[in-house]
């Protein structure tokens, strides 16, 4: 006998042909490969009714296999009183997909199982979880696939709603007037450090890792901004809290970070990193360079104008930034701790990219955890 699975239209349609030519159900289930159980099933659920008869009670014969009025000799008789029925395969598949649509329709759990689920979802987006990460991080409790947690939130069955959740709702279509550029890269020779070299560069080193550099961005008003350094194979970030950036303190940010790590990690750790033209990313040599041996640490490439997508997945981490430090918000109510809390909370997510495990967990499995501690 086969595990049970839907029935389809051919098979619907050997069922029929067999009652036509009053075969056994055992012989039309051995045939499918059925259980005789689930055939008799079948033709009982989705059985057509032909005519309604005027006596109230069915036929005998109907309480029994083939359940219609397959082989009867009286089935075109009009003098016949009970109703009759006829297995059709075309309407027994429409039947078949109706009751199968509307099985799904609903919560199949009890009240005091919603509640809890209610709860853990709202929890869970309160404290900016991903619906994925609620998902996971409560499989034992909830037992619901992320599928079934969206098609509840959608439906409207939780307390949850879409405008709850951050990118469920699309963007309004943005007006650019003017493009812009600072002026300060007007001096700047970046021969040698376009995004062709980057990916001339790929070419020849290839399955090379490649960080992805940018700040966030900030309002006018604010001294603060942050950095994120993001490596997207695994999609681990760093994050830093700049006071006035400048030039200077995104050297010292990767001066301080070899520091920590050792010249031989930060050359393995860190090979290539990418970046948009901001003037304080300028310094090629800076960063490029260990102040500590003198020797070329790591290839710093830039990204054309006005091509964000070339750099996406930094560009990615900065949305979801945004649920921690919403847009027009300041940043200057924040300190280095604070963002330190958040970098952690960010790496801690299991994400569906990574197969469930969390970019903390899979940097220790790549590198190891003493090189991990040693960057917080």
């Amino acid at each position: 006998m086969k595990d049970w699975k839907h029935l389809t239209f051919e098979q619907r349609k050997v069922i029929a042909n067999g009652i036509s030519h009053n075969y056994k159900l055992k012989d039309i289930a051995e045939t499918l490969g059925f259980d005789p159980t689930s055939i008799s099933k079948e033709v009982k659920r989705n059985r057509d009714t032909i005519t309604i008869g005027k006596n109230i009670s069915n036929c005998k014969r109907i309480n029994r296999w083939p359940y219609v009025c397959g082989y009867c000799q009286k089935k075109y008789n009009n003098q016949c009183a009970f109703t009759k029925y006829k297995y059709d395969a075309s309407k027994a598949q429409i039947k078949a997909d109706t009751n199968l649509v509307n099985s799904r329709k609903g919560i199949d759990i009890d009240s005091k199982e919603f509640d809890e689920l209610d709860k853990i979802v709202k929890d869970g987006i309160d404290n900016k979880k991903s619906i994925y990460q609620i998902a996971i991080e409560n499989k034992n409790d909830i037992n619901k696939s992320v599928t079934t947690l969206y098609r509840y939130i959608n439906n409207g069955y939780l307390t949850t709603k879409r405008i709850d959740l951050p990118y469920a709702v699309k963007y309004k279509k943005r007006k650019h007037n003017k493009k812009y550029d600072y002026s300060q890269n007007n001096k700047v020779d970046r021969t040698g450090h376009t995004y062709i070299d980057y990916l001339a560069y790929l070419h020849k080193n290839p399955g090379i890792y490649v960080w992805q550099l940018d700040f966030l961005g900030s309002i006018k008003t604010d001294n603060n901004n942050i950095l994120s350094f993001i490596l997207p194979n695994m999609q681990f970030i760093l994050l830093d809290l700049i006071k006035n950036p400048n030039q200077e303190k995104i050297v010292k940010f990767f001066d301080d970070l070899e520091e920590r790590i050792g010249t031989n990690a930060f050359i393995e750790l860190i090979p290539v990193i990418l970046t948009d033209r901001d003037p304080c990313f300028t310094d090629i040599d800076g960063i490029c360079f260990s102040k500590l041996t003198g020797e070329e640490r790591c290839k710093l490439f830039f990204c054309d104008p006005y091509v964000s997508n070339q750099k996406p997945n930094v560009e990615n981490i900065n949305k979801q930034l945004r649920l921690y430090f919403p847009k027009g918000k300041t940043l200057d109510t924040y300190n280095k701790t604070d963002i330190k809390n958040i970098n952690q909370t960010l790496l801690n997510r299991p994400l569906r990219s990574l197969d469930s495990f969390t970019p903390k967990d899979t940097f220790i499995n790549v590198f190891d955890e003493e090189l991990y501690n040693k960057l917080f």
